[in-house]
């Protein structure tokens, strides 16, 4: 099941997406041929990316950051306006109001005990 996550998470981000993407500890190597992926593999602290600097925003394990608020509240703060934050996670029960205070949810889905999703960061 969690490679079939993996894989509905992916298919928010066109495979032709020509943009920069944050791999936050996903290993995204050679997945998308024509972005910049900028890969980090902490994210417990600080982005130490430019504000409104990054198009999309992808992890597939947000659950494994220990301070969830402060992650999205940093990966708001990279993302350009109308970015989009995509992963999937073994939700906890404040996650989705946490995410829904600060990004537009577009799309979000359950999948035994996985979630996946596409959000987008509110205008500024």
């Amino acid at each position: 099941m969690k490679k079939e996550v993996l894989e509905k998470t992916l298919a928010y981000i066109p495979k032709d997406f020509d943009g920069v993407i944050l791999d936050l500890r996903s290993n995204l190597d050679g997945e998308f041929k024509n972005a910049q992926v900028d890969t980090l593999k902490d994210v417990d602290g600080t982005i130490p990316q430019f504000d409104n600097s990054v198009d999309i925003v992808f992890c597939k394990k947000l659950h494994k950051i220990k301070n969830t608020k402060k992650a999205l509240e940093e990966i708001s703060r990279v993302l350009k306006d109308g970015g989009k934050l995509v992963a999937c996670l073994k939700p906890y029960d404040s996650f989705r109001s946490e995410l829904k205070d600060i990004f537009n949810v577009n799309s979000y889905h359950t999948m035994g005990h996985y979630a996946y999703f596409e959000a987008e960061k509110r205008s500024s």
